[in-house]
Parts: C-alpha cells; sequence; structure tokens
C-alpha cells in the first residue's frame, strides 16, 4: 500500500487558529496511517511543501513541527517514507545533501518511482508544471534557485520575497550562475509567494494549462517520466483523478482552494482519493 499526502504547509502562520488546528490533524492523520493502514508495511509519499519554509524562518518552523517529524521518523522499518520537495521546502534537498546518513528521512528527492499492485507510478510535487505553464518565462533552473533562497529568507513577518530582492539588489550573486533571468525579477519574486487563487485562476488560466500538460503523452519529456507510469502530483491544491490519462491530483490538507483535508491511498494498484475526517 501507498499513502500519499500534498501541501500540508505546516507552521505557515504563527498563533493563527486555522494552522494550528490543520496542524493537529495531521498529526493526527500521521499517528492514524502508522497504526491503521500502514501497520503491516507500505509506503508513505511526502508530496511536497509539507513545511512551509518561505513563510517561516526554516529552524523556527522546523521546531514547531517537531511532534510530526518525530511520528515520520518513528514509522517502523517496513515503511519507506519518501520525502519528495515542493517549492516551499526545497531547501529538505540540501539539508539531506549536507547531514547525509543523519537525516531522518533515507529518501529525498525531487521525484519517486513506485510499483503498487502491478502498476508503475510517478511522484513528483509539480511546481515544475507552473513553470512551463507561465505564458512568459520557463526556466526552470531560475524558478529552483529562487526556491530554495526563499526557503533561507523566509521570517515570521511574510516578507520572503522582499528579503530575497533585497539580498539580490545588494550583491547580485543568486544570479550568478542563471544564464536567464526574468525582465521583472521583483515582480517574479512576489508573484511566487501568492497563493493558488492569484497566481493559477488569473487570466492567464495558468491551473488548466497545469492539468493539460499533467495529461500530455509529452509529459515523458518535460518531467522525464515513463510512458507506462502514472503520474501523482500535488501543487495546485486542486485534487483531481482522471484514470484516462493516468493522472491524479492528491490536492492539499486544507489549503485554499481546497476545503478538506485530502489525502490518496494507492492500493492493489488502484489509486482511490481520501479525506482524513
Amino acid at each position: 500500500m501507498i499513502v500519499v499526502v500534498s501541501d500540508v504547509h505546516l507552521a505557515e502562520k504563527q498563533n493563527d487558529a486555522k494552522v494550528e488546528k490543520d496542524d493537529r490533524e495531521f498529526l493526527e492523520f500521521l499517528n492514524h496511517i502508522k497504526d491503521d493502514q500502514l501497520s503491516d508495511g507500505g509506503d508513505l509519499v511526502i508530496l511536497g511543501d509539507m513545511v512551509d519554509f518561505w513563510r517561516r524562518d526554516f529552524a523556527k518552523a522546523l521546531m514547531d513541527v517537531e511532534d510530526a517529524i518525530s511520528v515520520l521518523a518513528s514509522f517502523k522499518d517496513d515503511v519507506k517514507v519518501h520525502y519528495v520537495v515542493g517549492n516551499h521546502d526545497y531547501y529538505m534537498l540540501k539539508l539531506k545533501e549536507t547531514l547525509s546518513d543523519g537525516f531522518p528521512f533515507e529518501n529525498v528527492a525531487e521525484y519517486v518511482r513506485l510499483q503498487e499492485g502491478g502498476e508503475k507510478f510517478f511522484f513528483t510535487h509539480g511546481y515544475q508544471l507552473e513553470v512551463l505553464a507561465n505564458p512568459y518565462y520557463k526556466s526552470l533552473t531560475s524558478y529552483k534557485c529562487f526556491a530554495e533562497n526563499l526557503c533561507l529568507v523566509g521570517d515570521d513577518t511574510g516578507n520572503a520575497a522582499s528579503k530575497l530582492w533585497d539580498t539580490i539588489q545588494a550583491s547580485k550573486s543568486i544570479l550568478e550562475n542563471l544564464r536567464r533571468v526574468p525582465s521583472d525579477l521583483s515582480g517574479t519574486l512576489k508573484s511566487m509567494m501568492e497563493g493558488p487563487d492569484e497566481r493559477l485562476c488569473g487570466r492567464h488560466e495558468a491551473a488548466l494549462t497545469i492539468e493539460n500538460l499533467a495529461k500530455s503523452r509529452s509529459r515523458t519529456i518535460y518531467l522525464g517520466m515513463g510512458i507506462d507510469e502514472f503520474l501523482v502530483y500535488g501543487h495546485t491544491h486542486m485534487p483531481f483523478h482522471d484514470e484516462e490519462y493516468r493522472v491524479a491530483n492528491v490536492g492539499s490538507w486544507n489549503k485554499s482552494p481546497c476545503s478538506m483535508y485530502n489525502y490518496m491511498v494507492i492500493e492493489n494498484g488502484v489509486v482511490e482519493p481520501k479525506v482524513w475526517v
């Protein structure tokens, strides 16, 4: 069995009643699947943006979610926890690289391939699709660079984009290894910090483009997945499941525009969207 959850955004705000409730529900969810669905082993896929480093100082955010980290680290050896990074927790890749065997999650990556019930699955967060959906600027290298640096300059006032822009203005060091940068870099950074409602549902209909990209057989090129693999992603907070195109979006943990605690179970090769209640 594979259990998948995406876009939990733990600790995204301080002293916020909704965030605190969402975080408590996630902790209960982890304890439940540990003792129930995954009690006999399996795979747990954290499909990106579990912790929100863009809107918080990442060290403080990690301290705030220590209970969830402890539960994840306590899963039995026959349960493999896969941490697929999203844009808001992209720095997890660097932490894994730095700490190596001392890191609590063995598998931290931009994508994961798993088999279940004779079917092949490809898990990725999905920010890559938003980059491709951008009508003006499609540099994934630049996006990853900005994503990592937004994790590092995030603070408890939510001014990460402004702080990163100030850093770039002061030193330009972040841009040294990038061949292409957006013409309006400040505007790009601020746009990255907007929620899915603002970013994806405007006049360019990015959400629809992302869904079409996810369904296209050409995804084998821009995602590097096999033609026979079922795509599972998140990022947009907009759940859907399409067997014809062999693709599913997990949704989010009650983050706009979602209004439920979405997750997914894959058993005997069958994909089943779920809601934690």
